[in-house]
């Protein structure tokens, strides 16, 4: 049987385990919708991480199943860590499985009839998975993911006799060249999509990272040496001494999205880099010589004057007309006047923008 495709939602936790599991972090609970029969609220591989009864990220579809599934990883971890059975039992859950290690009582497996037993209008069956993760865990889990990503492998979580195979996928990227107003806001905006989120901009005090919320990878350095050094403008740019000085620094970089799974906008505060970082991006596949390096998605922050006044320095550069035209400017969903959704609040802009990525997102699918 072929992998079911990994729920994105549950993807990202996997990738940050380090955020919620820092090292000499208690243990958290990691719950996974495991199977399902019916009309349930989530699909299989839905995950949620709890630590104490107490939600840490992610989410199995809310409502009473999500507060049983709390109760139920209390209750694992108060058995695992020598609690009594009475504190263990499960009241809601008409069939329980268990799985111990060396360590003890470490994973278990719940159905829950959603109508019957909770109260549940969609009146399903779902099945849940509980499993204990100390910050080793995490990071382990992390590392195969990641693994399993760049080998276009499964993923694979065993249980008993079972296994939950799930094919994950290049998760979706948004590049935000510049760290500014509409930047910050933006990134605020698409926390909770399941996408990763990468903020660039070479100014200390706006590339801060108390100023953009958890989750959000912030780089401080002058974008187009960040695409040079990922390769992004071919060989002779990511072989040359600006980029090689910014690996050396000994910080780590983050990892290169591949161009086909991102969308690359361009908001600095300076005119003339948005125009070089736009005519770079757009020209990603000529750099690299390879088409399928194409970037999904390239968008340009401005007013009417600035977007005609940057078109006609890049058609003098040489870009083509064919190229030019994948250029999405002035960033922001249109309405059906063909008026930008929002004005000119930070805030309003930033909905605009992610609502425009999320309808690019649906139409490519």
């Amino acid at each position: 049987m072929n992998p079911a495709a990994m729920d994105a939602e549950a993807q990202r936790l996997l990738g940050r385990l380090g955020d919620w599991l820092p090292e000499g972090a208690a243990p958290a609970v990691l719950v996974t919708v495991w199977s399902v029969q019916g009309s349930t609220p989530r699909g299989v591989g839905a995950r949620l991480l709890c630590r104490g009864g107490r939600l840490l990220a992610g989410t199995i579809g809310g409502g009473h199943l999500e507060e049983e599934a709390l109760r139920e990883a209390a209750q694992l971890e108060n058995a695992t860590a020598g609690g009594s059975a009475e504190e263990a039992a499960t009241p809601t859950a008409t069939e329980v499985r268990e799985e111990a290690d060396s360590s003890g009582l470490s994973a278990r497996l719940c159905r829950y009839p959603l109508g019957t037993q909770l109260g549940q209008c969609c009146g399903g069956v779902v099945w849940l998975h509980y499993r204990l993760v100390t910050p080793a865990d995490g990071r382990a889990l992390t590392q195969a993911l990641a693994q399993a990503v760049h080998a276009r492998l499964p993923l694979e979580t065993r249980f008993a006799e079972e296994t939950l195979r799930e094919q994950p996928q290049a998760l979706r990227t948004v590049l935000v060249m510049g760290g500014g107003h509409v930047g910050t806001a933006l990134s605020r905006v698409l926390q909770p999509l399941p996408w990763r989120v990468i903020v660039v901009d070479h100014r200390p005090e706006w590339a801060d990272r108390v100023r953009f919320p958890p989750g959000v990878e912030v780089v401080c350095t002058e974008p187009l040496r960040l695409l040079a050094a990922w390769g992004w403008l071919g060989p002779q740019a990511q072989n040359s001494q600006a980029a090689q000085r910014l690996t050396a620094q000994g910080k780590p970089l983050p990892l290169a999205p591949p161009p086909h799974a991102t969308s690359a906008l361009v908001m600095t505060h300076d005119h003339a880099l948005d125009r070089d970082l736009t005519e770079a991006l757009l020209r990603v596949p000529e750099s690299t010589r390879d088409p399928a390096q194409r970037v999904a998605f390239v968008g340009l922050i401005g007013s009417t004057s600035k977007i005609a006044v940057t078109q006609q320095r890049l058609r003098q550069r040489g870009v083509a007309e064919d190229v030019l035209s994948r250029l999405h400017a002035p960033i922001g969903l249109r309405q059906a006047d063909g008026r930008l959704l929002g004005n000119k609040l930070p805030g309003e802009i930033a909905i605009s923008v992610a609502a425009q990525l999320v309808q690019h997102r649906q139409d490519a699918q």
